[in-house]
């Protein structure tokens, strides 16, 4: 993950991972990266959760959903790369009040 990503800052964090800021090295464009909890006694592999948001996401190509660019699987450790944008929903939603 490190050869082609570079995280630079974390921009959130919870039940499921950890979401950072980081750039493609071979393109140079801005993504998110999340990389996913695994339970520490867990020896079924892959969560369920992590299994169907990928699923979901690789089937939705839609402007209103956030696009998964690339999936990493690594030992213990899996990374999700999405296009970077600037606002969550819920800032979104909370800067409409």
């Amino acid at each position: 993950m490190e050869e082609r990503y570079k995280k630079e800052e974390i921009l959130g964090e919870g039940t499921y991972g950890i979401v950072y800021k980081g750039i493609d090295r071979e393109t140079g464009q801005v993504v998110a990266i999340k990389k996913v909890k695994f339970e520490q006694e867990e020896d079924e592999g892959i969560p369920a959760t992590t299994l169907r948001e990928i699923s979901a996401l690789k089937q939705l190509k839609h402007r209103n959903v956030v696009q998964l660019l690339d999936v990493i699987l690594e030992e213990r450790r899996i990374y999700l790369i999405f296009e970077y944008i600037e606002n969550d929903l819920r800032k979104f939603l909370n800067n409409l009040t």
